[in-house]
């Protein structure tokens, strides 16, 4: 049997992302004129009906000839196995594992026109595995989100990330705050759409509705819950210090909680709330600490405090809270929630608290690496658009955070502690003009890829060469059609 990984020249390879955790192939080809799906658990009655309808389109007719069995067997989850000899075998604890595997014929489908025969069994290193949209600063229609959701599913990403409310946009239809919502936004109707469509896909949608920070656009419409000026800016910057502000916060999260009826997780923001360098110089938070939590207390007291019972209303709403980590465990006085968990996206500054102070803590962590995911429109703020050639040089897997200033590295090593929970790649529109929604979608392409592939097998066999070898021939999926470049 030959190891799709070390095929050499003229052997089979499984030509799929993310690879495989391991593929026996034995020479044979599975290609037939027609197949059948057949669901051997009611469970999975969906999933073969989506893979008759995929198998049509790649001119593979319903009819008498091969079948494809799925099976119910193994964990729960993600994992599954395969069996492909002229028939193909499907073992998957649970339907969103028949889609992976799934997912996988379909890749070699379209890269090489066959399925090799052979054994292949996977399973994810990195359990959420996701992708940040900025659809705030920017509008994305929602049919072009819908096609996005169809490309993140095809290469194994499970999570989406929807940040639709910053200082330049609220594109998400408000019943309760009308004046807040841009001219150009989803409609309650669409965003219904938008996450049937991905549950459907086996994605989970996470609400990132940034606060106390980032609110200047709600603000603008709201001035009475801005934190008073005369120090550095705060047109941006709610009023912790007054609970009519922190109510108008949890009516915010209120009107929107409905829309995402299915979604267990929430971002909550916590970030940039103000010049975290200077937090002294805002006299309206230095004093409100000094009356609240004595000499000791500051303005990240005031900040954790805020971000502790947002997290607690969340809660009691269903949904677990992550908040970006640049402000948090720089408190002294309040201590952040343990269920609270922290995407960690940078160490740009000193004075941001290390990753291993939230480890020995034993915090819940994401790996949002801003150094070689961060998709920044306009590449503002110093950053550079994401490659997969970076992501190769820097051996980047789940548990390799930003690094510190001094460039130390900041690494958690496989196999992965529960607290890791995942890794996400971000599209920020700090630029909102700089590219079009499909050049957009073509930019991310391959760094998503590089990232899809790394994450689930904590990190890769493949060579760089190799991978983007695979990349090229899976092409990508445009209106039900695949599209190689």
């Amino acid at each position: 049997m030959i190891d799709a990984t070390d095929a050499g020249a003229g052997e089979p390879r499984w030509l799929a992302l993310p690879q495989p955790t391991t593929a026996m192939l034995t020479g044979g080809e599975w290609r037939p004129a027609a197949v059948l799906v057949v669901a051997e658990a009611p469970e999975f009655a969906r999933e073969a009906v989506r893979l008759e309808r995929e198998l049509r389109a790649l001119g593979i007719a319903r009819g008498e000839g091969a079948t494809v069995c799925l099976r119910k067997g193994g964990p729960d989850g993600e994992a599954f196995s395969l069996a492909v000899f002229d028939d193909i075998e499907v073992v998957a604890g649970a339907p969103v594992g028949v889609f992976r595997a799934t997912r996988q014929l379909l890749h070699n489908l379209r890269a090489q026109g066959n399925v090799p025969y052979g054994r292949v069994a996977s399973e994810p290193s990195a359990g959420e595995r996701g992708f940040h949209l900025d659809a705030a600063r920017k509008h994305f229609p929602a049919e072009w989100i819908i096609g996005l959701l169809h490309s993140l599913a095809d290469v194994g990403i499970n999570s989406f990330q929807w940040h639709f409310s910053e200082n330049e946009g609220f594109r998400l239809e408000s019943e309760s705050f009308p004046e807040i919502v841009s001219a150009d936004h989803v409609t309650r109707d669409q965003a219904r759409r938008i996450v049937e469509v991905a549950a459907d896909l086996h994605l989970e949608v996470v609400p990132s509705l940034d606060m106390p920070g980032h609110l200047r656009h709600v603000l603008t419409a709201h001035p009475e819950f801005r934190l008073p000026s005369g120090a550095p800016d705060t047109a941006h910057a709610l009023d912790i210090t007054r609970d009519e502000a922190e109510r108008f916060a949890r009516a915010l999260i209120d009107d929107m909680a409905p829309v995402f009826s299915r979604s267990t997780r929430w971002n909550l923001g916590g970030d940039e709330f103000v010049d975290f360098t200077r937090i002294e110089d805002y006299r309206t938070l230095s004093d409100a600490a000094l009356e609240r939590y004595g000499k000791e207390g500051t303005g990240f007291d005031l900040l954790t405090d805020f971000i502790n019972r947002t997290a607690t209303h969340l809660r009691s709403r269903g949904f677990a809270a992550r908040v970006w980590n640049d402000g948090m465990l720089r408190s002294r006085v309040i201590e952040l929630d343990r269920d609270v968990v922290l995407a960690w996206w940078t160490n740009w500054d000193v004075q941001i608290r290390p990753l291993a102070e939230a480890v020995n803590a034993g915090y819940g962590l994401m790996n949002f690496n801003d150094s070689l995911f961060y998709y920044v429109l306009g590449e503002k703020a110093d950053y550079s658009y994401p490659t997969s050639e970076r992501v190769w040089e820097a051996d980047w897997h789940p548990g390799l955070f930003p690094s510190l200033p001094s460039g130390a590295r900041q690494e958690i090593a496989a196999p992965y502690p529960a607290l890791l929970r995942g890794v996400f790649f971000s599209v920020w529109s700090d630029d909102p003009g700089a590219q079009s929604p499909s050049e957009v979608l073509d930019g991310i392409r391959r760094p998503l890829r590089a990232m899809a592939e790394r994450a689930w097998n904590a990190g890769s066999r493949l060579t760089h060469t190799e991978f983007c070898d695979i990349d090229a021939r899976i092409g990508v999926l445009r209106n039900g059609r695949t599209i190689h470049a």
